[in-house]
């Protein structure tokens, strides 16, 4: 199975999204929790941001790769 680097590129858009979405519901979990003093064990903003921002340079990658 051969992959080009076109398609592993959007494999990693694919992927980054996912996480993204993934940390987009664990922080909105985190902010409506009930007991405040539990803290999280990962700032998950943090982490959907640098997946959103992974995402992009991903696309663009795809886009320009023929």
């Amino acid at each position: 199975m051969d992959l080009t680097g076109k398609q592993i590129a959007e494999a990693a858009v694919a992927l980054a999204l996912a996480v993204a979405l993934l940390s987009g519901i664990a922080d909105w979990r985190h902010r409506k929790r009930d007991d405040l003093d539990r803290v999280a064990w990962l700032d998950w903003r943090s982490v959907q941001v640098f997946a959103l921002i992974g995402a992009i340079v991903a696309f663009s990658v795809a886009v320009n790769l023929q």
